[in-house]
């Protein structure tokens, strides 16, 4: 399964071996489970989540969330393979609200600058 975060989101899994737990967010409409690893799309070996783990079966545009990612998930985020920072969400029962909201692009490469391309001095 391959969902739209990456290694550099969240690489605990990666670099521990530390195990998150992967829920859907809706319901799923069955009980049954399929056996799955569930990647990132950064093209490395390391970019993974979880291995061999029995999930219900989803669907392109299916939402999961991966629990108890915590402090550690943001402060050893990275910009690798120029990949904006993920936003990060508070979950308090359920109330759930963005603190960070994620990078952009343009938030990316701010500051850089091209050597040649401004005014001449």
């Amino acid at each position: 399964m391959i969902v739209d975060a990456g290694m550099n989101d969240l690489i605990r899994p990666s670099l521990y071996q530390s195990h998150h737990e992967i829920i859907p967010v809706e319901q799923p409409a069955t009980d049954k489970t399929e056996a799955v690893d569930v990647v990132g799309p950064v093209c490395e070996s390391g970019d993974f989540f979880a291995q061999n783990r029995e999930l219900p079966p989803l669907k392109e545009g299916d939402v999961i969330a991966l629990m108890s990612a915590g402090a550690y998930g943001f402060s050893m985020a990275s910009n690798y393979n120029s990949r904006p920072l993920p936003a990060e969400v508070l979950v308090n029962g359920r109330q759930a609200d963005i603190i960070r909201e994620r990078q952009s692009m343009a938030d990316l490469v701010r500051g850089e600058s091209i050597p040649g391309a401004g005014p001449e001095v």
